[in-house]
C-alpha cells in the first residue's frame, strides 16, 4: 500500500511539472526558439563554406576570368654598352653588339573588348616595343594609349577584339577580411598563376586608393587582376619591394579598380590625367611642436593655436603652413594657421584626407573649405587648379 502511496506522490508532482513547463511554452516561446537558431545559422554557414570549398565555385569562376589576364614583356631600346646607363641592373645584348638594353616582365587586363589593356606604368619604364601575350600563348605587338606615373597606371591596346574582359567598375565595394584572388604572370617562368587571400587592409596614397592583400606576388604580377570571389575586378596588381639587410621584403598591394577606371577614362580624353591643384602645404593639428618649429611661433602664438585646436574633436583637421604664392588657396583667401576642418562635408584628419577630397577633380572644379581662424569657423569656395 505504501509503494502505490509513493508512486501516486510522484505522478501527482510530474504532472504539475509537465504543466508548469506547458505554460512556459504557450506564453513565453522566444526563450526557447532563440536557443535553436544560432545553431542553425552556424550550420548553414559551414554548410556554405563546405560547398564552396569542395566544389568547383572558384575552379569554375577562374577559368572564366584567366584568359583576361596577360604576359606582358617590354623591351627598351639599344643602349651603347659604355653609356652611364648601361651600369644600371640590364640585360645584356650579345657581346658583338657592344650594346644593353632594358627588358620587363609584367601583366596586363583586358578591360573592354576593344582590346584595352591596363597595367602598372612602371612595367613599361623605357619601353621601345611591347609584346603581349594572351593566355592562349597568342602574342600581339602594343601600342601605348597612355601612362599617369602618379598613379602606376598605363593604358595599352592590341589590334584584336578580345572575348575576354574584366570590366572597370563605377564604384568600390570591397571590405577588409573579403576572400580576393590575384592572378597574373610572375617572373618564374610560369605562364599565369593564382594566388589567393584576403583584404588586409584598405588605404589612401598619393592620389589612389589602395588595397593591401596577402595574396602572395612576385616580380612579374604587377599590372595583373585582383578579383574577388565573384569574379569581378577590384584591383589592379602592384608589388613593393624594400631591400633591408639584403632581405627582399614583399608588400602585396592593388589599385583600386574603380580609381583605375578614373585614370582610363583621363587617358581616353585627355591623354593625360588632369587633376585639381589646392595650393597649400598642411600639418596634423596634433602636431603642434612640429608646426611652432617650421612657422616660428612665438610662445605666445603657440598656445594660442594649441587653445583653438583643443576647440576641435581630437586630431581632426590639418593646420595650414604654407599657401603657394598666386595659388588656388591664396585666391581664395586662405592663411598660413588657418585650420582646415572639411572639404566638400569630408571631414580632414590629415594631408592624405585633403588629398583624397579632390583627387578625382578636374581643375576649374569649385570646392568648399570649411576652416577655423581665430576660434570662428569660416567657410570658402576655392576654385582649383591644375597639378604639375
Amino acid at each position: 500500500m505504501k509503494v502505490l502511496e509513493f508512486l501516486g506522490f510522484i505522478i501527482k508532482y510530474l504532472l504539475i511539472g509537465l504543466g508548469i513547463a506547458a505554460l512556459f511554452i504557450v506564453f513565453m516561446p522566444e526563450k526557447f526558439s532563440q536557443r535553436t537558431q544560432p545553431t542553425q545559422s552556424v550550420n548553414t554557414n559551414i554548410e556554405s563554406l563546405t560547398h564552396q570549398v569542395r566544389g568547383s565555385g572558384f575552379a569554375d569562376m577562374l577559368e572564366s576570368v584567366r584568359p583576361a589576364v596577360v604576359s606582358i614583356k617590354a623591351r627598351s631600346q639599344a643602349f651603347p654598352l659604355n653609356s652611364e646607363i648601361c651600369g644600371s641592373s640590364l640585360q645584356a645584348l650579345p657581346p658583338d653588339t657592344n650594346a644593353c638594353a632594358f627588358l620587363n616582365n609584367g601583366s596586363g587586363v583586358f578591360i573592354d573588348d576593344q582590346g584595352h589593356i591596363v597595367t602598372n606604368a612602371h612595367v613599361l619604364d623605357k619601353a621601345a616595343t611591347i609584346i603581349v601575350e594572351l593566355n592562349q600563348g597568342q602574342q600581339l605587338q602594343a601600342t601605348t594609349i597612355g601612362v599617369d606615373v602618379e598613379s602606376d597606371i598605363a593604358l595599352l591596346k592590341v589590334d584584336i577584339e578580345s572575348p575576354h574582359y574584366l570590366e572597370l567598375p563605377k564604384s568600390d565595394n570591397s571590405r577588409v577580411g573579403d576572400w580576393v584572388f590575384a592572378i597574373g604572370t610572375p617572373n618564374m617562368a610560369f605562364n599565369q598563376t593564382v594566388t589567393q587571400g584576403i583584404i588586409s587592409a584598405k588605404f589612401f596614397s598619393r592620389v589612389s586608393h589602395y588595397i593591401q592583400t596577402d595574396a602572395a606576388l612576385r616580380p612579374g604580377n604587377s599590372g595583373g587582376a585582383l578579383v574577388n570571389a565573384k569574379g569581378e575586378l577590384i584591383g589592379i596588381t602592384s608589388l613593393s619591394t624594400q631591400t633591408e639587410q639584403g632581405d627582399k621584403l614583399y608588400q602585396s598591394y592593388a589599385i583600386v579598380a574603380n580609381n583605375v577606371a578614373h585614370v582610363v577614362k583621363q587617358i581616353k580624353q585627355h591623354g593625360e590625367v588632369r587633376r585639381g591643384w589646392l595650393g597649400l602645404d598642411g600639418d596634423m593639428t596634433i602636431n603642434v611642436d612640429s608646426i611652432a618649429a617650421e612657422l616660428t611661433l612665438t610662445p605666445l602664438q603657440k598656445q594660442q593655436l594649441q587653445q583653438r585646436i583643443n576647440q576641435l574633436p581630437y586630431g581632426k583637421g590639418i593646420v595650414v603652413t604654407g599657401i603657394n604664392p598666386q595659388g588656388p588657396a591664396e585666391k581664395a583667401g586662405l592663411q598660413p594657421l588657418d585650420i582646415i576642418t572639411t572639404v566638400n562635408d569630408k571631414p580632414i584628419y590629415n594631408s592624405a584626407d585633403l588629398i583624397s577630397a579632390i583627387w578625382n577633380l578636374p581643375p576649374q572644379s569649385k570646392i568648399t573649405v570649411e576652416f577655423m581662424r581665430n576660434g570662428e569657423q569660416h567657410s570658402q569656395q576655392v576654385v582649383l587648379g591644375q597639378r604639375s
